[in-house]
C-alpha cells in the first residue's frame, strides 16, 4: 500500500514537472511573440521618434513580462508553498522596486534634459563633438541614477562608487595637468597677440629674419603673414620677441617709416 502511494506521489510530481516545463516553454514562445508584436507596433512610421527609438526596449519588456508570468505559473504548479512565499517576498520588495523605478525614470528624464541643454551650448563645435558630448553626459546621469536605484533595492554599491570616484579623479587630474602644462603656453601667446595689435595692423609689411610679408590678421595665438604664394602662420611670441621692420600699409594715415620692435612687454 505504501509503495503504491509513493509511486502515485512520484507520478504526480513527474506530471507536475512536465506541466511546469511546458508552461515555461509556452511562456518563452509567447514572450517572443509578444516582443515581436511590441517591436513592430512601436517602430511603425506613424509613431513619434521617442517611441520608435525605444522599440527594442519595449520589445524586451514585453518578452520579459510574459516569461515571468510563465515562470510564476510553473512555480505554483510545482510548489504552491514556494509560490505563496514568493508572493510574500514580492509584497515586501515592492516598495523598494517602486523607489528604484522612480529613480531610474527621473534619471532618464534629467539625462534627456541635460543632453538637450549641452547640445545647445556646444553648437559651435564640430558635428562629431556635438553628437558625442551630449550622449556622454546623458550616460553619466543615467549611470548615476542606476547606482542610486541599485542601492534602493539593497545592492551593495560601494565598489561601484569607489570605481566611479577613481575614474572621475583620474579625469580631473588629467584635465588639471593638461591645463597647467598647455594652458601656460596658450596664455603667453594670447598676451603676445594683445601686444602685437598695438603696433601691427592688417596691411602692414613686416620683415623679421626669414619672415617677410604683409600682415593679414593678428589672431589670438598666431599672426597671419601673407606672402607671394602662401600665408604663413607665425606664433605671436615668436614674432613679438624678434627684431621686426614694419612698413605701415598704404592706407595708413601716417607716412611709411621703418619701426623696430623688440621684446615688447605684453602687459
Amino acid at each position: 500500500m505504501t509503495g503504491h502511494l509513493l509511486l502515485a506521489q512520484e507520478s504526480d510530481t513527474g506530471t507536475k514537472a512536465l506541466i511546469a516545463i511546458g508552461v515555461i516553454v509556452g511562456g518563452f514562445v509567447l514572450g517572443s511573440l509578444a516582443g515581436s508584436i511590441a517591436r513592430r507596433i512601436a517602430s511603425a512610421e506613424a509613431r513619434p521618434e521617442a517611441i520608435r527609438s525605444s522599440a527594442a526596449a519595449l520589445a524586451t519588456l514585453a518578452f520579459s513580462l510574459v516569461l515571468i508570468i510563465g515562470l510564476v505559473i510553473a512555480l505554483g504548479i510545482v510548489n504552491r508553498e514556494a509560490l505563496n512565499q514568493l508572493s510574500t517576498d514580492l509584497v515586501s520588495f515592492l516598495p523598494k522596486a517602486l523607489a528604484a523605478a522612480i529613480v531610474l525614470i527621473l534619471g532618464n528624464v534629467v539625462g534627456a534634459v541635460v543632453e538637450t541643454g549641452v547640445a545647445r551650448s556646444i553648437g559651435h563645435m564640430s558635428q562629431s563633438m556635438q553628437t558625442r558630448i551630449p550622449a556622454i553626459v546623458k550616460y553619466l546621469v543615467s549611470g548615476f541614477a542606476a547606482v542610486i536605484a541599485a542601492n534602493q533595492i539593497g545592492v551593495d554599491t560601494t565598489i561601484i562608487l569607489v570605481a566611479v570616484s577613481a575614474i572621475f579623479f583620474g579625469i580631473a587630474l588629467t584635465a588639471a595637468m593638461l591645463a597647467g602644462l598647455g594652458g601656460k603656453d596658450v596664455a603667453s601667446q594670447i598676451a603676445a597677440g594683445r601686444a602685437l595689435r598695438r603696433v601691427l595692423q592688417p596691411g602692414d609689411h613686416v620683415s623679421s629674419g626669414s619672415i617677410e610679408g604683409t600682415i593679414a590678421a593678428v589672431g589670438s595665438t598666431a599672426t597671419q603673414v601673407t606672402r607671394a604664394d602662401d600665408v604663413l602662420l607665425v606664433p605671436n611670441e615668436t614674432l613679438l620677441h624678434s627684431e621686426m621692420v614694419v612698413t605701415p600699409g598704404q592706407d595708413d594715415d601716417t607716412s611709411p617709416e621703418l619701426t623696430a620692435v623688440q621684446d615688447i612687454d605684453p602687459a
